[in-house]
């Protein structure tokens, strides 16, 4: 027997943006304990890499769920992953800096539909009572994972953000951190961990890729995510982590990083002595 059930739901935010969530929850949830979530996005691209790895995952406490749009295709998703998971950039600037006709800003339009339309639906999936929401992005959502722990640092338990896009507007990202400072808030620190993952074969280009042009070699965006890192770790957020997986490039990334953000949530939001 599955240690998950699975449901599926389709969602429209405000602009009318489809989306679909597939959501596992266990099967034989422990009594008397409270049920976690691991979020992941893209969740279009992620089906079979979640499928196979829930397939052999112990029974636990945690619930999965994967939020994406409704179609797939890389060259559709393009802009609207540009627009849904970037804020607004430096000196209010509302279009992408590769592509100038892609209009971005959107991330707090989508926050908003996560925090009004997508968490008050996943603690309504369980019949447990619902417990913490951890959040994963890769890439732009590896970016707006980011963003919305300095937007709303106590929203999610816990963030993974796999390769995430710091080169756009570098260093736009590493400004906003160090204006806000989130663990430095009068209401106390911001104990929420953020995980960064990085590929060491990642590299970032100027340019998108051009049909039958060849792609230049590009530069390596583990630096982006140092210089992240350490701004995290001088604001006072000793509980941020950085890893970087060998030999992976930028696309690989996502699969891999999912299941070592889904490992890894499994033992560190269970409940005291529940891991499976």
């Amino acid at each position: 027997m599955s240690a998950f059930s699975n449901t599926e739901h389709l969602l429209a935010n405000a602009a009318g943006r489809e989306y679909r969530m597939r959501v596992w929850q266990p099967s034989r949830p422990k009594p008397a304990t409270e049920i976690s979530t691991l979020l992941l996005l893209d969740g279009q691209w992620l089906d079979e890499t979640l499928d196979a790895a829930l397939a052999t995952m112990p029974p636990g406490n945690l619930q999965v769920a994967s939020l994406g749009y409704r179609v797939a295709d890389r060259s559709i998703l393009a802009p609207w992953r540009a627009y849904d998971y970037t804020p607004a950039g430096p000196r209010g600037l509302l279009s992408d800096p590769r592509t100038t006709d892609w209009p971005c800003g959107g991330a707090d339009d989508l926050l908003d539909f996560l925090q009004t339309g997508v968490l008050p639906l996943l603690a309504s999936a369980t019949s447990s009572r619902p417990g913490p929401v951890a959040l994963f992005g890769h890439s732009y959502a590896g970016l707006f994972s980011l963003y919305c722990w300095l937007q709303a640092p106590s929203l999610f338990k816990r963030i993974y953000s796999a390769s995430p896009s710091l080169w756009w507007y570098w260093p736009h990202m590493l400004t906003l951190l160090q204006a806000r400072h989130p663990g430095r808030q009068p209401n106390g620190d911001n104990d929420t961990p953020v995980h960064l993952f990085v590929g060491t074969d990642e590299r970032w280009r100027p340019l998108p890729a051009a049909a039958d042009a060849p792609r230049p070699p590009g530069v390596s965006t583990v630096p982006f995510a140092q210089h992240f890192y350490s701004a995290l770790q001088e604001s006072g957020h000793n509980n941020a982590s950085l890893l970087l997986f060998e030999g992976q490039a930028h696309g690989p990334m996502l699969s891999s990083a999912a299941r070592y953000a889904l490992e890894h949530s499994r033992h560190k939001m269970a409940p005291a002595g529940i891991c499976g």
